[in-house]
């Protein structure tokens, strides 16, 4: 009998970005699937067996991927800043306030939506024009010309780009309400003084 070999992710940065998009693609409806089928379906997505050789492997250590697959999943790792495509280095926007309006609006349309994320990327990360140790400039952004490219990019990157803003949103929103609640403090005293006298 033939050995199937089977290349497992080691993380979330073996796995491009694309991959990620089927995966949440095909488990957008988790209930139309039975947990055999999903395993079947994470093997051919991320190790690149079909679902005839799938069946070929081994229960145990079909189970033992599945899991490490899962693991690898739910990582959420810091914000990577840079990487490289095919020998081509892209970096993080280095100051968010230089977006353009357009530039800030094409990320803004894509961000949220997994099936456009490259194209949210293409806006975020750039082809590293100039490089000196931790500093770098970028070349100019050039609409979705990108965004194909950064398909393979690592999941890591994407997964890592979105915690940085969900966490400068809750980072915003939580100074906003302190600040809020500061300015209403006094005027909350004063009415409940009001309140005492009457």
């Amino acid at each position: 009998m033939k050995k199937l070999k089977l290349l497992v992710p080691t993380d979330l940065s073996s796995i491009p970005l694309y991959q990620y998009q089927e995966f949440l693609r095909t488990f957008e409806n988790p209930t139309d699937m039975s947990d055999d089928e999903a395993s079947l379906k994470m093997l051919e997505i991320f190790c690149g067996v079909t679902q005839q050789e799938g069946l070929k492997f081994k229960m145990s250590d079909v189970a033992i991927v599945v899991d490490k697959l899962n693991k690898i999943l739910i990582t959420k790792p810091s914000l990577i800043t840079k990487f490289t495509i095919g020998g081509q280095k892209f970096g993080f926007i280095p100051e968010l306030n230089d977006l353009s309006f357009g530039e800030y609006i094409d990320a803004e349309n894509n961000l949220s939506d997994w099936e456009n994320m490259h194209k949210a990327m293409a806006v975020l990360y750039r082809p590293i024009d100039q490089e000196y140790k931790d500093k770098y400039t970028l070349k100019d952004y050039d609409g979705p010309h990108y965004s194909e490219i950064l398909k393979n990019m690592p999941t890591s990157v994407a997964i890592s780009c979105l915690i940085f803003f969900y966490d400068l949103e809750t980072e915003l929103l939580e100074t906003t309400l302190n600040y809020s609640l500061k300015k209403a403090d006094p005027q909350i005293k004063v009415l409940e003084q009001k309140k005492i006298s009457e």
